[in-house]
C-alpha cells in the first residue's frame, strides 16, 4: 500500500524541500580496511607475511596455527598466475608461507613440501588460510600442513603437507662468473605466449624470465637465467616474491617445450627439497638449474637463486614435476583431491657418524657390521645396553615361500616384544634391515615376501612406539649401510636405500581413473581381484557390495 505521507506528518509542522538537481554522489569517507584486522587485539600476533596475517602459539603446546585471507580484491598479483581459466596460487608462494612459519617456531628452512591440491581464489569472496605447524619430532624437525576453507562453507581443503628443518646448510654456490663462458643463449621469444595456447596465461608480474644460457655439465644439463620483478613491485611481507620466484622455475618449462616440440605437456612442481632462504627483499635474481636427465622425461632439478653481484638468495636442492592439463588441473574435483598414491621422494640426511654402541643380531650380510663399527651378537641377551640394535631379514634362496614367511613374522614379533619390555633397551633404537621388501613405482621386480611381511607387521609396532623403530630396506653397496646413522639422526622411520641414496615413502595426488563415455564415472575393472582386512561389520559389507 503507498504510505499517506500527508496524514502521517499532519500537525508535526514537517513541508516538502526541494533536492539537488544532481545525483547523490556515493563516496564513502571510511579507511578501507585491511584483511589482517587488528590482530593483537583478537588475543594473536601479526605473522608479518602477505598471505598470512596472524599467528598465535597453541596453548600448553609447541605448535603454531598462521591464519590469513585471500581474496581477488586483497591479492590481486594472484589472478596474474591462470591455469584453465582459474587463478592459482602458485606453489612458490606456498614454499614463501613455510619459510615464514619455519623462521616463527625456529627452524631454519623447508626440508620438504608435497603440494596436495592447487589453491584457487574466487572471483568474488576470499577464503580463509590455515598453515599449522607441529610439535618438533627428534631431531628439532616439524611437520606443517596448509588448508585453506570458502568464507561460505566449512569444507578444509589440504592444499600442502611438508617439514620443517631445524637446521640449514651453508650455501655451497657463487654466481659471480656470470654467465658462464661455455653456456650458449637460448631464445625465449614468444615463450610466454606459447604457455598461455596451453592454458597458462601469466600477466606481466610473473613474466619475469628476461634471458637464458643453456650447457651441458657434469651433473645434467644446466640453465642459466636473469629473472626480475616490473619496476615498482612492492617485495614487502615476502621472503623472495611470488612473481620473482616463480619466474626461477620457468627455465625447466623452456626445457621441456625446446626438448618436446609440439607434443608439449605442462609440468607443475608437486614435491620440494631441501629449501634454505638466505637473503630477502630481492627484486632480480640469478638462476642456476640443473636437470636430472633429458628435459621432456626427467622430472627432477636442483635450482640456485643469487643477486646481481652473484652471493646466494636461496636454494632449492630438488623440485619434482609432473604433467598437468590446464582442462582440468589436479585437485579441482573431487575425485582428484580423494586419489593418492604412495611415492618414494629422495631425503638427502647429512652424513653423520654412528653415535653410541651398535649391536648387530643376524643382519642380512657381512657389510653393515664393517661399515657401522657394530657388535655381532648371537642373541638378544647378548646385546643389552646397546644404544642401537640391528637385526637383519631376507627369505632363504630358492625354497618354498610360505613357510619362512610365517616363521619370520613370529620370529620379528617375539624379539620386538622382548626388546620392548626389557628396561636394558629402554632408552635405544631397533634398525630392522631387509633387502627387497619395497619397491619404487616405476621398478617390476617382485619384492621380497619375507622382508614385506617384516615390515607390515612393524608398521604397526611402529605406531604404538613412534620414534623408536626404524625399517630400512638396503641393497648391497656399502654405502647403503653407511648411511644408516645419518638416517637414525635425521628422524626418518622408513626408507629405501640404494647405492646410498636414501628415499622416503610419501603420499602423492594420483591422476584420477579414466572415465566413461556416459556420466563421467569412473569404470571398475569386472576382472579385478580385491581383498578387504578387516571388512566383517556393517561397513566392510557395505564397501563389498559398492565394489
Amino acid at each position: 500500500q503507498r504510505v499517506d505521507w500527508a496524514a502521517l506528518y499532519a500537525g508535526s509542522g514537517a513541508r516538502l524541500t526541494d533536492l539537488p538537481t544532481y545525483p547523490f554522489q556515493h563516496r564513502p569517507y571510511w579507511l578501507p580496511q585491511s584483511s589482517a584486522g587488528d590482530v593483537v587485539s583478537a588475543g594473536q600476533e601479526a605473522a608479518g607475511h602477505r598471505m598470512l596475517d596472524a599467528v598465535v602459539r597453541v596453548a600448553d603446546t609447541d605448535e603454531y596455527v598462521f591464519t590469513g585471507r585471500l581474496s581477488a580484491g586483497t591479492h590481486a598479483w594472484v589472478a596474474e598466475h591462470e591455469l584453465g581459466g582459474r587463478a592459482l596460487v602458485p606453489g612458490v608462494a606456498l614454499i614463501d608461507m613455510a619459510v615464514r612459519a619455519a623462521d616463527e617456531a625456529g627452524c631454519a628452512s623447508v626440508a620438504e613440501m608435497v603440494v596436495t591440491a592447487p589453491l584457487r581464489v574466487p572471483e568474488s569472496g576470499g577464503v580463509r588460510i590455515q598453515l599449522v605447524v607441529k610439535e618438533p619430532q627428534d631431531g628439532g624437525d616439524r611437520p606443517f600442513a596448509i588448508h585453506s576453507c570458502p568464507e561460505t562453507g566449512d569444507e578444509w581443503i589440504l592444499h600442502a603437507t611438508g617439514t620443517l628443518a631445524s637446521e640449514a646448510p651453508e650455501p655451497e654456490f657463487d654466481l659471480g662468473a656470470w654467465p658462464p663462458a661455455d653456456a650458449r643463449p637460448v631464445p625465449t621469444d614468444g615463450f610466454y605466449d606459447r604457455l598461455a595456447e596451453h592454458g597458462y596465461v601469466y600477466g606481466p608480474l610473473f613474466r619475469g624470465l628476461q634471458t637464458l644460457w643453456h650447457r651441458e655439465g657434469a651433473a645434467g644439463a644446466e640453465y642459466f637465467a636473469e629473472v626480475g620483478l616490473p619496476e615498482g613491485t612492492d617485495t614487502g611481507g615476502f621472503g623472495i616474491h611470488p612473481g620473482l620466484f616463480d619466474a626461477a622455475i620457468h627455465p625447466r618449462v623452456v626445457a621441456a617445450i625446446n626438448d618436446a616440440g609440439e607434443e608439449f605437456t605442462l609440468l607443475l612442481p608437486f614435491v620440494w627439497s631441501g629449501i634454505s632462504l638466505y637473503a630477502t627483499g630481492a627484486t632480480r635474481l640469478r638462476v642456476r638449474m640443473v636437470i636430472d636427465g633429458e628435459a621432456d622425461s626427467a622430472t627432477s632439478c636442483h635450482v640456485q637463486l643469487a643477486d646481481e653481484t652473484g652471493r646466494p638468495v636461496a636454494e632449492v636442492r630438488s623440485v619434482e614435476a609432473r604433467p598437468v592439463s590446464a582442462d582440468r588441473p589436479e585437485g579441482h574435483d573431487e575425485t582428484a583431491r580423494s586419489l593418492y598414491g604412495l611415492d618414494w621422494i629422495p631425503a638427502e640426511p647429512a652424513p653423520v657418524e654412528p653415535a653410541g654402541r651398535w649391536a648387530l643380531l643376524g643382519a642380512v650380510g657381512g657389510e653393515p657390521a664393517e661399515m657401522l663399527g657394530a657388535e655381532r651378537h648371537a642373541t638378544l641377551a647378548e646385546a643389552a645396553g646397546a644404544d642401537v640394535l640391528v637385526v637383519g631379514y631376507a627369505a632363504p634362496p630358492g625354497g618354498e615361500v610360505l613357510a619362512p614367511v610365517h616363521d619370520t613374522a613370529v620370529e620379528v614379533l617375539e624379539l620386538v616384544q622382548q626388546w620392548l619390555a626389557d628396561d636394558r633397551f629402554r632408552a635405544s633404537r631397533l634398525v630392522v634391515l631387509t633387502r627387497g621388501a619395497v619397491v619404487p613405482g616405476d621398478d617390476d621386480t617382485a619384492p621380497d615376501l619375507v622382508g614385506a611381511a617384516v615390515w607390515g607387521l612393524l608398521r604397526s609396532a611402529q605406531a604404538e612406539h613412534p620414534d623408536r623403530i626404524l625399517l630400512a630396506d638396503i641393497d648391497d653397496d656399502p654405502a647403503s649401510a653407511r648411511i644408516l646413522p645419518a638416517v637414525l639422526e635425521a628422524g626418518h622411520d622408513q626408507v629405501m636405500v640404494r647405492a646410498g641414496t636414501v628415499s622416503v615413502p610419501r603420499l602423492t595426488p594420483q591422476p584420477p581413473p579414466e572415465a566413461d563415455a556416459v556420466g563421467g564415472r569412473p569404470v571398475p575393472d569386472p576382472q579385478g581381484t580385491v581383498l578387504i582386512t578387516g571388512g566383517t561389520g556393517a561397513l566392510g559389507a557395505l564397501f563389498a557390495r559398492h565394489l
